[in-house]
């Protein structure tokens, strides 16, 4: 989907909507949140420690022109982190690129909304799997996990006490795999909800 402007390695529109029906897209934040704003977006979402700096050098640029492109933001990204934090690590339009595509999708929210739909639809004796990339997403489940099987609610079993991660050989089959943090939990037979 390097035309939708996901990628950071191909030139596209910057778009990032999953939906295209929603209205916003990553060129509206981009060139239509303050500073701050963006910056917190940048930290919050992406966990970036330049966020402050890639927001001012945003802001900057789209004084002259607005930001249209992925090309245009990857430039910019690079030009605000300094080359001694570029020479190391993955590319340096990630964390905001992630940032970006979180906001736009409102990706957390949807995260605990599945959960909170879902759990109520299990069987006793069904599971819940998930499955997270990123560590925002990784506390979401495990919250709801852990809400659910609370004496008070007493609906879920958690079968997973730490999160299962890849192992090197399956990082190496699939890089993408990496980050993966999977969870499990189980509906009681007792429960009636």
């Amino acid at each position: 989907m390097p035309e939708r402007g996901f990628s950071y390695h191909a030139d596209a529109a910057l778009d990032m909507r999953m939906n295209r029906e929603a209205k916003t897209t990553a060129a509206d934040l981009v060139n239509n949140l303050s500073e701050k704003e963006l910056s917190e977006i940048i930290y919050r979402y992406g966990e970036e420690r330049w966020a402050r700096r890639i927001a001012s050098f945003i802001v900057t640029k789209r004084k002259k022109a607005p930001v249209t492109t992925t090309a245009q933001l990857v430039e910019i990204v690079k030009a605000a982190i300094p080359a001694r934090a570029r020479r190391t690590g993955p590319h340096p339009a990630r964390r905001t690129f992630m940032a970006l595509r979180m906001a736009v999708n409102d990706e957390l929210a949807a995260v605990e909304e599945g959960l909170r739909a879902g759990i109520p639809l299990l069987k006793p004796g069904g599971r819940v799997v998930a499955i997270s990339f990123h560590s925002l997403e990784d506390r979401i489940v495990k919250g709801v996990f852990r809400e659910h099987a609370a004496p008070s609610q007493n609906v879920l079993r958690i079968l997973t006490k730490k999160p299962l991660v890849p192992n090197n050989e399956e990082i190496n089959v699939n890089p993408r795999s990496r980050s993966a943090k999977l969870r499990a939990a189980e509906k009681l037979l007792s429960c009636q909800e």
